[in-house]
């Protein structure tokens, strides 16, 4: 059965990813922003999502009197680890293929001059 924590994680992971990619695919086609500085920035605000929702988590679970449960806390700090490894490695993906796109980019233009 799937818990409320359970699906607030997946949506997170969800919209992260839709809009940081959708952001990055935006800037590159209109050729302000390589593929891979987009990557290295969406890997570094990667952390600032996991700090925000571990943070707030750990605010919202300190409100509820009848919170005293040590397996809520560790599911937040599993959650939050989790979230990190999943955009960690969408980063990693993206920078590899703005990487592979801009030696392609680099060798086309080399072999037309």
């Amino acid at each position: 059965m799937i818990k409320i924590g359970d699906g607030i994680v997946w949506m997170i992971i969800f919209l992260s990813i839709v809009i940081g990619d959708g952001l990055a695919l935006y800037l590159y086609k209109k050729k302000k922003i390589p593929l891979w500085v987009s990557a290295i920035v969406l890997a570094l605000l990667a952390t600032v999502i996991v700090y925000s929702f571990v943070s707030l988590g750990i605010y919202y679970g300190n409100k509820n009197p009848e919170n005293d449960a040590a397996d809520e806390w560790q599911g937040i700090a599993f959650a939050g680890g989790f979230i990190a490894i999943v955009l960690a490695l969408n980063a990693i993906i993206m920078f590899v293929i703005g990487v592979i796109l801009n030696i392609y980019t680099f060798i086309k233009k080399k072999q037309k001059a």
